[in-house]
């Protein structure tokens, strides 16, 4: 019987055992980072959640602000509309002052009863462009201005008084401060509004607006606290 020879593997000789798997090395920095970027992240979240807690803090402290300044703007808004009713009525005694005495002398310088109205009327208008215009006037401008108007032998009369007056309620409504304007506008052609306009006592109200004879007083961005005194194209003057 033959011998089954060396054995079952090549050569004869079995297989070395191979060696065990070697175990992986420790992680690196590399392989820890993500822990690190987690640890970050939660830090910058931590911080945004304070950031929102202090930005609503100061929003609600700026909210308060705000209340506290809009009552003082309101409270400063009652003040000047206080103080310009009554300036606005100073100057409409001043306005009726000045009238009168421009009747004065419309009379001396007419004879017949509708010239001297006439007269009257733009003597009026004359002077409140004058003394209300953009620019104080000094008390020889009223006489020039009525000079223009009636002849220069007709005598205004003395007006240091009224030119004071004038002169005073002009500071005042300056130190008021906000936008103040003498609105000498007219939308002409057009009939008078009762709620715009306060017509002059001899006009016919029926009629186009033709004259601006005193000026409105008024805050811009606000009714005004005096209407114009307007003349209409026809009727008596």
């Amino acid at each position: 019987m033959e011998s089954s020879g060396p054995g079952p593997w090549p050569g004869g000789t079995p297989p070395v055992p191979s060696a065990a798997p070697t175990p992986p090395a420790p992680a690196s920095d590399g392989a820890r980072m993500p822990w690190r970027v987690f640890q970050e992240v939660k830090a910058l979240r931590a911080e945004v959640r304070a950031l929102r807690a202090e930005r609503e803090e100061a929003k609600g402290r700026l909210d308060k602000l705000y209340e506290v300044v809009h009552g003082l703007r309101a409270d400063r808004t009652t003040e000047l509309e206080s103080a310009h009713h009554e300036t606005s009525q100073a100057y409409s005694a001043l306005r009726d002052r000045i009238i009168g005495h421009c009747r004065t002398a419309a009379e001396a310088a007419a004879e017949q009863p509708h010239h001297r109205a006439e007269a009257h009327v733009r003597l009026c208008a004359a002077l409140f462009r004058t003394v209300l215009g953009e620019h104080p006037a000094a008390e020889e401008d009223w006489h020039r201005t009525a000079a223009g108007v009636l002849g220069a032998q007709v005598s205004l009369g003395p007006v240091t008084d009224l030119h004071r007056h004038t002169a005073e309620l002009r500071a005042r409504i300056a130190e008021l401060g906000g936008v103040h304007r003498w609105n000498f506008e007219l939308r002409l052609g057009h009939v008078p509004d009762p709620r715009l306009h306060e017509v002059w006592p001899r006009s016919d109200d029926r009629e186009p607006l033709s004259l601006c004879v005193a000026p409105a007083y008024q805050v811009v961005g606000r009714p005004p606290h005096v209407r114009p005194l307007v003349h209409t194209v026809i009727g008596r003057v």
